[in-house]
């Protein structure tokens, strides 16, 4: 299969928001709330400043106590929701200890204007509809890699989606239905009828259990599965079974995880210029 370039499209993406950003004096902003000291969350943030830096952004880190309580969170969301300087406000997720169980609350508490995770309850539901606001980045991650292979025009075509989540497969099954795609939705990985379809996202599977023989010749797979193989990284699909495969793959890694921050960072460069429209 044809390796589509995560990485590549992801550079290209933030040299486009910097040049426009530079060119129209614009400096977008996104405060970014960490809650406790995750070494994962901790790296995941540290890409994210990076990107805004390299896009033409700048970022703000709140930093907060593991013990925060839930009212102290909510309160420090909503001063950021006041706060004129902030575009894009997001919580990194998932949240430590009992915080955890109250995520949908905290994700309620973020403005919708500056959701740009495109988490927030009115964000996920306004997805239904024709007008949507801010959409999970990894799933326009998802979207972005399958029309710059696939085209535009996407009529027609039998995807499937593997998986359950809020933030990948539940948001591309309305997205692809927008675009008047045939598809199918299962909430495990099922071998048995991936040749029937022209278009897959796995997200929840195994590493490596996707194998080329599964496919058809023509065939876009997403990779959205992440996991550690003894010393490196991998997702649900066996690249090295692809390669005699007619097709394209967005692999693990180099694929999904860099180009979700580049479309986070289009997200935060919309919302600072809806902000100045207000």
């Amino acid at each position: 299969m044809e390796i589509i370039g995560g990485t590549a499209i992801a550079n290209e993406i933030k040299s486009s928001l910097k040049e426009r950003n530079q060119a129209e004096g614009m400096q977008p902003c996104l405060a970014m709330v960490l809650v406790g000291d995750d070494r994962d969350s901790l790296v995941y943030v540290g890409l994210k400043q990076k990107a805004l830096e390299v896009s033409g952004g700048r970022g703000e880190l709140i930093q907060l106590p593991a013990a925060v309580s839930l009212d102290e969170l909510i309160k420090v969301v909503e001063k950021l929701n006041a706060n004129a300087a902030i575009d894009g406000i997001l919580v990194q997720l998932p949240l430590p200890g009992e915080l955890n169980d109250h995520q949908e609350e905290v994700l309620a508490a973020i403005a919708p204007a500056k959701d740009v995770d495109g988490f927030c309850p009115v964000n996920r539901g306004l997805l239904v509809g024709e007008h949507p606001g801010f959409i999970s980045c990894a799933a326009l991650a998802c979207m972005e890699a399958v029309k710059r292979v696939a085209g535009t025009a996407l009529n027609d075509k039998k995807v499937l989606l593997i998986g359950d989540s809020f933030d990948v497969i539940k948001p591309l099954a309305l997205m692809f239905m927008h675009n008047k795609c045939q598809v199918t939705v299962i909430p495990d990985f099922d071998p048995e009828i991936l040749k029937y379809f022209d278009i897959i996202v796995i997200e929840k599977g195994a590493a490596q259990v996707l194998k080329g023989e599964y496919l058809k010749d023509g065939t876009v797979v997403i990779d959205a599965g992440f996991y550690w193989d003894i010393d490196h990284m991998c997702g649900n699909v066996d690249k090295d079974s692809t390669q005699a495969v007619n097709g394209y793959l967005l692999p693990v890694p180099g694929g999904m995880g860099p180009l979700l921050i580049a479309k986070l960072m289009e997200n935060v460069n919309l919302a600072a210029r809806r902000g100045t429209h207000e």
